[in-house]
């Protein structure tokens, strides 16, 4: 199951977190460790409903099957879309997110431009293949865990040499004037907590990865394990990583057109460290998007599979590549990235909002199908996994925490406009499904 760890932290570590956590940082401030745990709560619950179901039934697509089985087809088609789309803004945030780290060398290149050309280059490498491309996503992962594992030894070493050279007291002085500068450890109140979840989130995302891994692999109750591993190893890194940041520059000064990371290794005087920095984090955002893209194509195959969608997204090359849904997906990508030029919002916060908002979604969906799960009968007694603990009344209470989570952030003008596309987009598909799709299913 180690490699199944590594996929998943490697599949989740993304632009999300590298560069998104400056606007939960510059909410919360130092509070935003907090918000981090919360989120790492969270997705265990979510996590643990889903690898329950998993184990039971490993099928391919389960993310969107499950909700199908117990909740209905809507309800399914309502998942598999939503966390389709979730998945092509995923991409085309990463794409934003890696134009943004480009311009560091060429700045005079517009972002578009650059978030289209890494767009169009990882649509290639799935529509022809690259031979061994696992192993490179492999490697990719690893030098983005290692990169993230090696800012906190360098933040670390500087910590205890402040410490150790200066005197406590100077190390002290040092942690209050930074983290706690404007307010203390909670500047903005304890409501900047929840308005400071929605990226939060995103930062967890990519747990599909342990239902898809049950239907391919010999034993699925080892997917428990690796879900336990990765998520607790997830929540350690963002929460040492973060407090660093906050020990290294005062929060206040963080900007959120620009990763944390690199500003806080550009504070510590070392600049050349921070160019390195920047170009690991381009593999971290090329690694999320090709995974992202690889779930959107299968999602989209089940959904046609299914008769939720039309049945020529089923079509595949000789290669086995489903160049319909693929090219389905490369003209959402493009809407969507001419979209966040077009709207008056900030181009990365558009995309990673909205696409925060259809994960809290699909995260309502699973916690409800697994509700209804547990309740069906069972020749055998069911498999719990650990990470649902407390279930079924910590299963609810983290759907209502979602709901109240989704309200808080709505406070937060620049993630308005994610959230308005992202209920227009769900209202397009519910009419969508009760004119053309509904009879269809039934039949």
């Amino acid at each position: 199951m180690g490699g199944l760890t590594l996929i998943g932290i490697g599949g989740i570590i993304g632009a999300g977190f590298f560069l998104g956590s400056g606007l939960p940082i510059r909410t919360a401030g130092p509070a935003v460790l907090l918000a981090f745990l919360l989120g790492g709560l969270i997705t265990a619950q979510v996590t643990g409903a889903l690898t329950s179901m998993a184990v039971e039934q490993p099928v391919k697509g389960g993310i969107q099957v499950f909700p199908q089985m117990y909740l209905g087809s809507f309800a399914g088609y309502l998942q598999g879309w939503t966390y389709y789309l979730s998945s092509i803004l995923t991409i085309s945030s990463e794409a934003v997110a890696m134009a943004i780290f480009t311009q560091m060398w060429w700045p005079r290149v517009p972002t578009l431009l650059l978030a289209w050309i890494f767009s169009a280059l990882i649509i290639a490498i799935n529509a022809f293949g690259v031979k061994g491309f696992q192993r490179i996503e492999s490697i990719m992962s690893v030098v983005k865990i290692g990169a993230l594992v090696g800012f906190i030894v360098y933040g670390g070493i500087l910590l205890f040499a402040a410490v150790g050279h200066h005197s406590i007291d100077l190390g002290s002085e040092m942690i209050l004037n930074h983290a706690g500068a404007k307010g203390g450890f909670l500047p903005n109140g304890w409501i900047s907590i929840p308005q400071s979840m929605l990226i939060v989130i995103f930062s967890f995302a990519g747990i599909g990865v342990f239902a898809a891994a049950a239907a391919e692999i010999r034993h699925p109750n080892g997917i428990e394990t690796a879900a336990i591993w990765t998520l607790s190893m997830l929540t350690c890194l963002y929460l040492a990583s973060i407090a660093l940041v906050l020990w290294l520059v005062p929060w206040s000064s963080i900007s959120t057109s620009a990763s944390p990371f690199v500003t806080a290794i550009q504070a510590s005087g070392l600049r050349i460290l921070s160019v390195v920095l920047n170009g690991v984090i381009l593999i971290a955002a090329f690694s999320v998007m090709a995974g992202a893209l690889y779930s959107a194509n299968q999602i989209i195959f089940v959904l046609a599979q299914n008769g939720n969608a039309p049945k020529q997204v089923t079509i595949q090359s000789r290669t086995g590549t489903p160049w319909v849904g693929l090219i389905v997906s490369t003209i959402l990508i493009t809407v969507f990235l001419v979209c966040s030029i077009v709207l008056p919002a900030n181009i990365y916060d558009f995309l990673i909002s909205a696409s925060s908002y259809f994960i809290f979604l699909n995260y309502f969906i699973i916690l409800w199908a697994f509700l209804y799960w547990r309740r069906k009968p069972s020749e055998d007694n069911k498999f719990i996994s650990k990470l649902a603990i407390g279930q079924p009344v910590s299963t609810l209470v983290t759907m209502i925490v979602l709901i109240g989570l989704v309200i808080f952030s709505l406070f937060q003008h620049d993630q308005r406009m994610g959230f308005y596309a992202s209920v227009l987009l769900s209202l397009f598909l519910s009419i969508v499904y009760f004119i053309f799709v509904h009879h269809r299913v039934r039949r």
